[in-house]
Order: structure tokens, then sequence, then C-alpha cells
């Protein structure tokens, strides 16, 4: 019996092969046309053209200095600033000495030639409204302070003589004091000017300084 049924599996499996093969050969011999489709013309769009806009240079790099090296900067302790201070006022200079006395600014002054060995100042001490004024005093100082001449202004009692021909600058000359300073000619200049009195040397008029060195006369006039 299984031998039976062996032998019937063998039978259906092998028509089952053949089968298929004689389909396959039959679809070969009668091949079935299939209908073929014509493919449309496809539209390709023109292409526009378009304006693209241009893109800004690209900076060239430059060249980037080396980084210096950061200073720290001392911190420096300041105390704290005091308010300034007024300084204060520079003295006033004292008010210039007022004088009773001052050289004339008449131009019959200066100095005379003369002889030699003449060393000579002379003039006339007079106040206007006043005439000569006695009692005044005259001195010649060194350059280093020392008297070398005094004399006392005489006044017009007794009248006194005029000069003639010996002043260089007038004809007629009249003179109320007159200093012999030859003692002082190695040391000059001769310091002029007139005092209280003999004994008192407070200055009445300011300092004339007179080179006696060419020797001659020199005639000074005082006024108030």
């Amino acid at each position: 019996m299984k031998r039976a049924n062996g032998f019937l599996i063998l039978t259906l499996t092998t028509l089952a092969l053949l089968a298929c093969d004689a389909g396959t050969l039959i679809a070969m011999a009668n091949p079935t046309t299939t209908p073929t489709r014509t493919p449309r013309p496809t539209f390709t769009p023109r292409a526009i053209a378009t304006t693209t806009p241009e893109e800004p240079p690209t900076p060239e790099p430059t060249e980037t200095s080396s980084a210096s090296p950061t200073q720290t900067r001392r911190v420096v302790a300041t105390t704290a600033s005091r308010p300034a201070t007024a300084k204060p006022a520079a003295p006033t200079a004292p008010p210039a000495p007022q004088f009773l006395w001052k050289q004339s600014s008449s131009g019959n002054q200066g100095r005379c030639d003369a002889g030699p060995g003449v060393f000579e100042i002379k003039g006339r001490i007079n106040a206007p409204g006043k005439g000569y004024i006695g009692g005044v005093n005259a001195v010649a100082l060194d350059k280093d302070g020392k008297i070398v001449a005094q004399f006392v202004s005489l006044g017009t009692d007794p009248p006194l003589n005029p000069e003639w021909s010996v002043s260089c600058f007038e004809e007629k000359n009249i003179f109320n004091y007159k200093l012999d300073v030859s003692a002082g000619r190695g040391n000059g200049p001769i310091t002029l000017r007139l005092t209280r009195s003999a004994n008192d040397l407070t200055p009445v008029s300011a300092d004339l300084k007179i080179d006696i060195s060419q020797g001659g006369r020199w005639y000074i006039d005082w006024t108030q």
C-alpha cells in the first residue's frame, strides 16, 4: 500500500513539472504584444538671465602688530593736599626821602678847565625869593666815605664878591661855597652832598658823584 502511494505522489509531481514546462514553452512560442505609449514631448522653460549682485571685495588681511606687553602702572600713595596758604604780601618800599635841597637845573654848571693842580668844587646855594642862603654845610667824601673837605655856605651879609672870567659858563660868577678836593683826587669819585651842619652830617640833599681824576673846577648850584 505504501509503495502504491509513493508511486502516485511521484507521478503527480512529474506531471506538474511537465505542465509548467509546457506552459512556458507555449508562452515563448506565442508572445503577447504589449501596447507601448508614445511619450509626449516635454516643455523645457527658457532660462531668464538674472543679474547676480557683486559681492564686496574681501578686505585683505592686514598685518596685526604684535600685542605689546601691558605695562602695569605703579600705584603711588598720595597724601591729601593741603590748602595753599597765601604768601605774605611783600613789604612796600619806603618812600624816597624828601630832601630840602636839590641840584639846580641851570645850564651854567659842569666842569671847566683850570691850571695844573686845581681840584675845586664851587657854586651857589640859594632859594627862590630869598637869594643866597648861608649856614648850609657842603661836604665832599672820597669813595671810602672819608671827609675830603667841608664848607659852610655864606649869605648875602656881608655882600659877596663876584668872580670874573674864571667860569667857562659865565663871564661874571658869584659863588657862596667852595671846596678844595685835591686831597681826594687819588681816591675818587668824590661824593658831594649838603648836610645840616659841620657837626651833623645828616643829608639834606641827594648825593652827587663827581669824577675829579682830570682836575679842574666843577660849578654845582643848589636850590629848593
